[in-house]
């Protein structure tokens, strides 16, 4: 385990405990959340090791990489990212001026987005760090996916539009990746970043059981302003926020799960969830980021 000495967003040394939470999903084992003292960013801290993280990633359960599940939260997950693939390509081609354009998937999993921006005209690739994804990205979709690192070969000011489906909670390495994501930014492009929202209600009310902690593949637990610090660090604006109502229904399924809940108040508590983002969008415990060059405003 990576013990850190300071916070990954301010650099300030002290930090205290803020929450034990458990692997749901994997291990089954219970990992630390700390706040910084001096901003009050979340991270996971001790930290699985790059040597050590992968494994906490091999599990059929583990619904992001995987497309075997046959429970019905594993059926409902995939209906909803089949549904959302056709809005997530609607959004990106109303940010170019003349779409299609240039795409990175930062992140891409198994290639689903990847493949759909490529059959509708993209010039799109992609960047995964789990090796099984790849495969299953090469073997479905014929993609060749490359490893996160491939980021310093490609050009510099280059994408219209860059995504981080649920990535950025996932990235060690922080302010390097947003360094390289700049970088390969085109000077009019955007940023797209989906992440949980740490501060929202169902957070609070879920405590630890809160799904958005996934600890200890999610190193990093954001609120709307730890966002907008870490990219203006960068000279990055964020420009909108959005709530994410279906991937908040599908957080609070799995919160619910994890309490023993999942058959009798599940679908009820999910769906109060619903309502309350559709009314209160921006403490949605699910959040989507349209971030743009600070230069080019």
């Amino acid at each position: 385990m990576d013990d850190l000495d300071h916070c990954p967003l301010c650099h300030g040394t002290p930090h205290r405990p803020f929450e034990t939470c458990r692997d749901h999903t994997v291990s089954r084992e219970t990992f630390t959340i700390v706040e910084c003292d001096r901003c009050g960013f979340r991270f996971t801290n001790p930290r699985p090791s790059a040597d050590e993280l992968g494994r906490y990633y091999q599990s059929e359960d583990y619904t992001p990489h995987q497309d075997t599940g046959q429970n019905l939260i594993d059926t409902l997950y995939r209906w909803v990212r089949h549904y959302t693939l056709w809005s997530k390509r609607r959004l990106i081609a109303s940010l170019v001026d003349r779409p299609p354009g240039r795409l990175l998937d930062f992140g891409c999993g198994t290639g689903e987005f990847l493949a759909h921006c490529r059959s509708h005209g993209w010039e799109a690739c992609g960047l995964e760090p789990d090796a099984g994804a790849q495969e299953v990205a090469s073997a479905t979709h014929g993609l060749t996916v490359e490893p996160p690192e491939h980021i310093r070969d490609l050009p510099s000011n280059h994408f219209d539009v860059i995504t981080l489906w649920h990535v950025l909670e996932h990235v060690p390495k922080l302010s390097d990746t947003i360094r390289q994501l700049r970088r390969v930014l085109a000077s009019t492009g955007t940023l797209i970043v989906a992440v949980p929202n740490c501060a929202s209600l169902d957070a609070q009310y879920y405590g630890a059981d809160w799904a958005g902690y996934d600890v200890p593949r999610h190193l990093s637990h954001f609120r709307p302003r730890d966002l907008r610090r870490l990219f203006d660090q960068h000279g990055l604006t964020v420009d909108e926020v959005r709530p994410m109502r279906l991937d908040a229904f599908y957080v609070s399924l799995l919160s619910e799960r994890y309490r023993d809940g999942w058959l009798l108040r599940a679908p009820i508590v999910a769906a109060l969830s619903v309502l309350w983002n559709a009314a209160h969008g921006h403490q949605s415990s699910a959040q989507l980021y349209l971030i743009q060059n600070g230069s080019s405003h």
